[in-house]
């Protein structure tokens, strides 16, 4: 659960540092700084994900488990973001931030 979540806040953080999405979701044009950042914090975002997927996976379970599932996440949530920056693009920056805040209680929590 956390590991889809993640991923959906480091998706929208990747498509928001886009200049089309980013204009299309906030209403204006984004700084090339804001945009590299929000380009950098989304990769920072799936490298956590795949760490604590690896590294803490729940049960026991083994890390290459772990890996498998993180893939499955990291593909849902593409298809996820995809859908909301397509359809609803200005609840992107709203569900990306639901989303991270979501994944880290859910890691807190053990889910």
């Amino acid at each position: 659960m956390s590991a889809f979540l993640l991923c959906f806040a480091a998706w929208s953080a990747i498509a928001l540092g886009m200049d089309r999405h980013h204009e299309d979701a906030l209403g204006h044009e984004g700084a090339v700084p804001r945009l590299a950042a929000l380009r950098r914090s989304g990769w920072l975002l799936l490298v956590l994900s795949l760490w604590l997927a690896t590294a803490h996976p729940p049960g026991g379970v083994p890390a290459s488990l772990g890996v498998a599932a993180w893939a499955v996440a990291l593909s849902m949530a593409a298809v996820a973001v995809t859908a909301t920056v397509t359809w609803q693009p200005r609840r992107t920056p709203e569900m990306g931030g639901a989303a991270l805040l979501a994944g880290l209680l859910a890691r807190a929590l053990g889910w």
